[in-house]
């Protein structure tokens, strides 16, 4: 564990002085401001009520829409895995999902959503088939011969649900959840800042960038992969390992 720490703490060290060292080869503060300058501003911005206020506001909107897709995409796996005309119907609808481009769907978006929606369901869209495809597969790849001796033995659906399909869809879902929360924070942040909302880390960007405020740009974006690192870390250790100690 220390060794990680260390090996960490290095590497990082490394890409700050890398990042010092540009800002010094630039010589402009509004183009490259220093490690140090941005984190004072990071620290400054801390202490205001509005810095919190934007976190909030952007972490309750995009888990919504992570959280709304996750459930949703498990049910259509599981739908369109066991009817297959159903699949048929609405494959064309996750592939085209799949392949817009996010700043399309934001477009789009401020036609049918209010603008302090969108981010939340934009973060759903890029979830959505991501979940879906992986519980359908891991459904497909459910062993047959278990679902053959559970038919034999008359065992309950309740308990072929949970003793067969469970286990056999968990590490997809898994897999599905991790990758997407990843997409879903930088789809949501994404979408703040093109709908700009009244409050939210996107909104912040935004605002840095018209008022030209290179430090609180680089410190929203510090704040952006601190916040993505933390989500990540949190669902590995309290939850996806949970699930994969439970169903293993």
């Amino acid at each position: 564990m220390l060794k990680k720490i260390l090996k960490a703490a290095v590497i990082a060290l490394i890409w700050i002085l890398i990042w010092e060292a540009v800002s010094l080869l630039v010589g402009k503060e509004v183009i490259v401001p220093s490690p140090l300058r941005v984190l004072t501003r990071l620290i400054e911005l801390a202490a205001q009520g509005g810095f919190w206020a934007n976190i909030g506001a952007s972490l309750l909107r995009i888990m919504a829409g992570y959280a709304i897709a996750l459930a949703a995409g498990t049910l259509l796996g599981v739908l369109t895995a066991l009817v297959k005309p159903l699949d048929a119907l609405l494959s064309p609808a996750a592939k085209i999902i799949r392949a817009t481009p996010v700043a399309s769907f934001i477009i789009l978006l401020f036609v049918f959503a209010a603008k302090n929606n969108i981010p939340a369901v934009t973060a759903f869209l890029m979830v959505l088939p991501i979940v879906w495809a992986n519980v359908h597969q891991g459904i497909n790849v459910c062993d047959r011969k278990l679902l053959e001796m559970a038919a034999v033995f008359n065992f309950k659906r309740r308990v072929v649900l949970k003793k067969i399909y469970v286990p056999s869809v968990m590490p997809f879902f898994i897999t599905a959840a991790r990758t997407g929360i990843g997409f879903a924070w930088k789809a949501g942040i994404a979408a703040e800042v093109l709908v700009n909302p009244k409050f939210g880390i996107g909104a912040a960007l935004y605002d840095s960038k018209i008022y030209l405020e290179t430090r609180d740009l680089f410190a929203w974006t510090v704040v952006v992969i601190i916040i993505s690192m933390i989500l990540e870390k949190i669902l590995a250790r309290y939850v996806f390992r949970n699930l994969e100690d439970r169903y293993r």
